[in-house]
Parts: C-alpha cells; sequence; structure tokens
C-alpha cells in the first residue's frame, strides 16, 4: 500500500515535465498538472488521467489550493531559451516564478518539493578529467536563463538552510528524445545539422541524456531520495567531435571536415553581433561560456541513492535525431490524440496512397484523418500509405493503418512498388521553392507524369491532383477568376503544374485514368511551416509591411478546407476529368482585409507600410532574371506577384461534389489566436 497520495506538476506541457507526469501516471499515482493553457500533450495526459487545473503560476491565490496539503510538487515550468534580447522577462519566467510557486507550496504544507534546476547553475569544467557535481557553482552566467535559474538556485537552497522545507533539487544535463512540440536548445542544435549538416567542431563537450532517464530520476528523487538532497541528473559525456561523428553515422551527412579553433568562433559571434539579420545568433558570451569546456558531471549520487539510470550514447542521439527530425519535418503533433469524434469507416481493400509526405498539407491531411478537424469532421479509418523519400523515413507515432513506404517520384519502380494493393491516389508531392528552377520541371511534371504512369501500369485508376492558383498566375482586368479561367501559368512555378494538369486531364480523356484536380490558393492552418510563423510576427510590428497597396483580391485556402474537398470529391464521379478552385471568402477579401482579419486575431493594431506596385512590378522582373540564369529566391518570387489579383469562387466544387468551406475566417482566427496563446 503506497503512502504517495497527490502529486502536482507545473511545465507538464513542456519536454521534460511531459515525461514526468507521463512517468507518475505509470505508476498509479495521482497527478495534478496546473497549467497555463492547453496543448496537445496535456490533452493526452488529461486522457491517460491526468487531473489539469489552468492558473497563472504567478497568482499566489489562485494556485495555492491545487497545491494545498498535496504529497509533492514537482516544479518545472521555465523559460529555457538563449535569448539575450529581454532579459527581464527570462529572469521573470525563472527566478521570480520560482519564488512565487515555492513560497506559495511551503504555505499551503506540500509535503516534498521537487525543483528542477539545471547543469547550467553547475557550470562548465576546463578539463576533461574534471567532472562537476551537486558542490559545484557557476561563478559566471552567461545569458539571462542561466542568470535566472543561478537565483531560483539559491532561493532554494536558502529556504532548505533556513526553513523546515523539504526542497530537492534536481540538475538535468542536455536531455534530447521524444515528445518536444516547440523545439528546445539541445533538438534545435540536432535539426540545424539535419537541414545542413556541420563543417566544422570545436572544442570542449555535452552530457546527452534520454528524457526518460531524466523523468524517472525526477520520480525517484521523490520516493526514493532524501530530505534537502541534491541530484545530478547526467547523461553520457561526448566531445563535440564524437557528437557530430555519431550524428553523421546515425543521419548518413558528411561528419565534420575541420576544427575551428574558440578564438575564431568569438570573434565570428561579435561581428554576427552587430549585422542585421533575420536568424537569432549566439551571443558572444555563450560562445565563451562553452566552446572549449566541458559540460561533463558526475551522476554517481544520483546513481548510488535513487538508482538513477544512464542510457547508452547511440541510443540517446538516435532518439534526439528522430526528434529533431519530426521538428524539422514539422510532423511531431501527427499522432492519435484519442479524440472523441466518430471515424468514417473504409472497407479494409480500399487502400489510399498520399504522397508529399513530411509537408505542411499532408502532415494535416493525416493529423485529420487520425483526430478529426477542428470542427471533428473528416476523421475516417482507411488503410493508408504514405509515399516517403528514404531520408525521411524515421520513426513517427501512427496508428497501425498507416504505414510509411519509401518511394520517390524519379523512379518509377519504386512507385511500381508502392502502389501495390492501393485504390485511390491523393498526389500532393511537389516543388514550390527551389533554389535551381530545374527542380520544378523534374518533380512537379515528370514526377506527376511518372506516377500517372505508374498508376496506368498497376491499374489504379483514381488520382487526385494537388494543384495550384499560378496554373491561371492573375486576373489583369477582372477581380476574380472565372470558374472557366484559361491558363495563363504564372513563372516556372506555374508552368511545371499546368504541364502535369494537361497531362493528368490527356489521360484521363484517354480513359486510362480518373483524375481530378484541386487548385489552392494562399495557405493557412495547422502545421505550417517556420516561413509563416515568420510572417505573423510582423503584425507585432510597429508597421506591417505590404506589397501593393492592399486593395487587390485574394482568395485563401484553409488546409482542412482542401483535406475536406479531397475526401468528399473523391467518391463523386462528377469530378472525374475536372478542376477546382478550393478556397473561402468567396473572392471578395482584399489582402488588407486578410491582413485586418490576423491583427484582430492578435488583438494589435494595423499599421501598414504600402510597398508601391512599380517596386513589386520590379521584383517579378529580377524573379525572372533570376530564373534565366537556372535560380530562385522565394521572398522576391513571393513580393513580385504580391499585388495581383489572385481569387476566384468555389461554385463548381460546390455545384458538382457539395463542397462547402467547413472553417471560416473566425474559425481561422481562433486557431490564430490559439496556436500564440492568445
Amino acid at each position: 500500500m503506497t503512502i504517495h497520495r497527490k502529486a502536482i506538476v507545473t511545465g507538464a506541457g513542456g519536454h521534460i515535465g511531459y515525461h514526468v507526469s507521463k512517468d507518475l501516471l505509470s505508476r498509479g499515482i495521482e497527478t495534478h498538472l496546473i497549467v497555463r493553457k492547453i496543448n496537445d500533450k496535456i490533452t493526452s495526459l488529461k486522457s491517460s488521467g491526468a487531473i489539469v487545473h489552468v492558473a497563472d503560476l504567478s497568482d499566489s491565490a489562485a494556485i495555492f489550493p491545487i497545491l494545498e496539503n498535496a504529497d509533492v510538487l514537482f516544479h518545472l515550468a521555465a523559460e529555457n531559451t538563449t535569448d539575450t534580447t529581454d532579459p527581464e522577462r527570462v529572469i521573470r519566467n525563472t527566478y521570480e516564478l520560482t519564488k512565487t510557486v515555492i513560497d506559495t507550496a511551503v504555505s499551503s504544507k506540500v509535503k516534498t518539493i521537487v525543483y528542477t534546476s539545471s547543469v547550467v547553475v553547475l557550470g562548465r569544467s576546463d578539463y576533461k578529467n574534471k567532472l562537476l557535481d551537486e558542490n559545484s557553482l557557476n561563478e559566471n552566467p552567461e545569458s539571462p536563463y542561466v542568470k535566472g535559474k543561478l537565483m531560483a538556485e539559491m532561493y532554494c537552497r536558502e529556504k532548505v538552510r533556513t526553513t523546515a522545507a523539504d526542497i530537492r533539487i534536481v540538475y538535468p544535463s542536455w536531455v534530447v528524445g521524444s515528445g518536444d512540440l516547440k523545439g528546445t536548445p539541445p533538438h534545435e542544435l540536432i535539426r540545424q545539422y539535419l537541414e545542413k549538416g556541420q563543417k566544422f567542431h570545436f572544442d570542449g563537450g555535452i552530457s546527452v541524456a534520454l528524457v526518460e532517464d531524466i523523468a524517472r530520476g525526477h520520480a525517484d528523487t521523490w520516493i526514493k531520495g532524501s530530505p534537502g538532497a541534491r541530484y545530478l541528473l547526467g547523461g553520457q559525456n561526448i566531445t563535440f567531435q564524437e557528437f557530430y561523428a555519431i550524428l553523421s553515422k546515425l543521419t548518413g551527412n558528411q561528419p565534420t571536415a575541420f576544427r575551428i579553433p574558440k578564438s575564431l568562433l568569438v570573434l565570428a559571434a561579435y561581428i554576427l553581433k552587430y549585422i542585421p539579420i533575420k536568424k537569432e545568433v549566439p551571443a558572444p558570451e555563450y560562445i565563451k561560456a562553452v566552446a572549449g569546456r566541458y559540460s561533463w558531471y558526475n551522476s554517481s549520487k544520483a546513481v548510488n541513492e535513487i538508482g538513477y539510470r544512464i542510457s547508452g550514447t547511440e541510443q540517446v542521439l538516435e532518439a534526439g535525431t528522430k526528434q529533431a527530425a519530426g521538428l524539422l519535418y514539422q510532423t511531431v503533433g501527427v499522432r492519435d490524440r484519442h479524440t472523441d469524434a466518430p471515424p468514417e469507416v473504409y472497407n479494409d481493400n480500399d487502400v489510399l496512397l498520399i504522397t508529399g509526405f513530411p509537408g505542411w498539407l499532408t502532415n494535416r491531411m493525416v493529423d485529420v484523418m487520425i483526430n478529426g478537424n477542428i470542427l471533428g469532421k473528416d476523421k475516417i479509418r482507411r488503410k493508408v500509405k504514405l509515399l516517403t523519400h528514404s531520408r525521411y523515413q524515421f520513426n513517427i507515432e501512427l496508428p497501425s493503418n498507416f504505414e510509411l513506404i519509401e518511394g520517390n517520384l524519379k523512379d518509377i519502380e519504386s512507385l511500381r512498388r508502392a502502389l501495390k494493393g492501393v485504390n485511390a491516389v491523393y498526389h500532393i508531392a511537389g516543388v514550390i521553392f527551389s533554389s535551381r528552377v530545374s527542380d520544378f520541371y523534374d518533380v512537379n511534371y515528370q514526377g506527376t507524369k511518372n506516377l500517372i504512369d505508374a498508376c496506368t501500369e498497376t491499374g489504379v485508376r483514381r488520382f487526385l491532383f494537388m494543384s495550384t492558383d499560378s496554373v491561371c498566375g492573375y486576373s489583369p482586368s477582372g477581380k476574380i477568376f472565372s470558374e472557366t479561367e484559361p491558363s495563363h501559368p504564372y513563372k516556372d512555378y506555374g508552368k511545371s503544374k499546368f504541364m502535369a494538369e494537361q497531362y493528368l486531364l490527356e489521360k484521363t480523356r484517354e480513359g486510362t485514368i480518373d483524375g481530378t484536380i484541386l487548385r489552392g490558393f494562399w495557405f493557412f492552418g495547422p502545421f505550417a511551416p517556420p516561413r509563416v510563423n515568420e510572417f505573423y510576427k510582423m503584425f507585432f510590428w510597429k508597421r506591417q509591411i505590404i506589397f501593393g497597396n492592399g486593395k487587390n483580391f485574394r482568395s485563401i485556402t484553409h488546409v482542412d478546407n482542401l483535406i475536406h474537398a479531397f475526401i468528399k470529391s473523391e467518391k463523386n464521379s462528377n469530378t472525374i476529368g475536372q478542376w477546382y478552385w478550393i478556397g473561402e471568402g468567396g473572392g471578395n477579401l482584399t489582402v488588407r482585409d486578410i491582413y485586418q482579419n490576423i491583427a484582430d486575431a492578435f488583438g494589435t493594431e494595423l499599421r501598414p507600410v504600402f510597398i508601391p506596385n512599380f517596386i513589386c512590378e520590379l521584383l517579378s522582373m529580377a524573379d525572372t532574371f533570376l530564373t534565366k540564369m537556372g535560380m530562385m529566391n522565394h521572398t522576391i518570387y513571393s513580393a513580385g506577384k504580391f499585388h495581383k489579383n489572385i481569387a476566384a469562387t468555389s461554385e463548381k466544387a460546390k455545384n458538382d461534389f457539395g463542397y462547402n468551406p467547413l472553417i471560416d475566417l473566425s474559425e481561422i482566427k481562433k486557431e490564430i489566436q490559439i496556436q500564440f496563446g492568445k
């Protein structure tokens, strides 16, 4: 019979906090979560039995009754960042937040508090043979985060020294593994390696640990640890050169080619500090603290006293690589969230092949099929094959009716294998932006042709093709496209998709395949790539940039509406041999209308700066010049047509197969508010 009754967790929506909560629930412990907002991980924990309380941790009166007489509080909530641009915010979300929570927990008579500190509080060693332990201390905090954690640490130690409070402190090292939705600094480093590789390494080292080991160590600190004790939950101590060598082995990327001295890294950091670039770069102070130094730790106390276990290096980094790949390819949210929406059940022999996984639309399509859209529609139970390139063959939590199958649009034999037993194809894969113009024709046209030919050879008739408004370009005279709009493809992207459309329609007329084309507009919706979030951030600037005068008409397409159109049109014979506009807004939205709706969602004032049309035309000319050189810049490409009328109604889709946009502007505004915590 256990004496442990009630556990409270803060930060359960974060990486470690989520796994601590899972571990507690697996032990049969009554687990309460104090959260600021509900995310997918909190929903998952709730479905596993956790009790969720929405409250502001900085409001002592709000959290006091939740904490009262609890057996244990695990306090993990903090802002883990290397950002130095807003130190007051970071200090507030580390030290001040911890002070409030600890004081409230003590006054509400929580029996034991397990506070999650960090090894950054202990510092780094200048020597390989000097491992740091619980008695070490960082005397030169290099960032607001480290300073805030150090202040919180000192406060907890003082509380233990001067009161009867049982506060136990744990120090996780560099934590990787599943369940990270935001991209912690360790996963961001691995993600950058997956995306771009790494040409060089530098001296120094890190301690890498598996998140499940760290979570188990938290629970065991409470169950097996001593009152007021401190435990270092470290991992495998490896050099940066070893770190990149193992990543190379796991991913097939090239190993680092050379070593860069610390002095050059610091010099580069100082130079970049004064160059205005979009991406955040490490501060010189951070480079000084990390490069050439060893974040290596001795976890023997935790091993001996609470039975802490450390997984092997390759196992840890393999888990970190899979999670970082999910972040890079936007698949971390694609999983069964056990929603209550009833699925539409398909026959087991009705197998669907979807191309373009991972990708914005395909990721969301899989998610909707598993869980339903934001209105609970389009959840289906069907056997689905996801055609993926070999470099995307990583583990992902999918129900058993989904199968990742390796294939390449350029390899028709791999397509024949993938199509075995398939009844229908949703062809979504395509190149939108590329630095090489030839990619548009190799993938969008030739790749589509290969897939259509493979379908013909293997007897797969039903083929739905994801196309684009760029096939028609823009409307020079009227505000919206007609339903019979002639094609005037815009640049190479539009031309390549138009060629693919023509081939599909030709084969449909010949009777060898049953093709349908769906054309989308400006996309909105879940699983958007980072460039969309960068666009949203503009609405927090003092002024917002609009290319053109903002009076031109633009249609938008929410990805859930497009997915709904795929599902509804597939089984409708009226759609064979036809193409359709799929959008919402009725073709009557101007760019300024769209901007205003986004600003309203954020609660910010829209104060646009208009870039004159003639500058947009010059950018379009520059884009044409670049493409003649075989190159492309997606910012110049997009700006060069942003001032054009690109809009239509979806009347034909409504008439032929009953398409009706499920998600309207009000739902899009709610979605943006939820995404950004507004």
